[in-house]
């Protein structure tokens, strides 16, 4: 396990994106916590999220896909 992927900056926020959303290269799209270090995850490019392969707390590894953007 590399982390875990937090979809909102805290349990009482809205999440950073939701299907749907436009998006802009570098928008943060969530956080993975590693380390106790939160590390964001930003848009390598401009388009609309159209999936969103990852659960709230859920533990994440490397090269794994986390957002469809198109």
């Amino acid at each position: 396990m590399v982390g875990t992927v937090y979809l909102s900056a805290d349990p009482q926020s809205k999440p950073y994106v939701n299907i749907g959303d436009k998006v802009k290269k570098g928008d943060t799209l969530m956080l993975v916590e590693a380390m106790k270090t939160f590390n964001p995850v930003e848009a390598d490019r401009a388009g609309t999220v159209k999936a969103i392969y990852v659960q709230n707390s859920q533990p994440v590894e490397y090269g794994e896909p986390l957002v469809l953007i198109e």
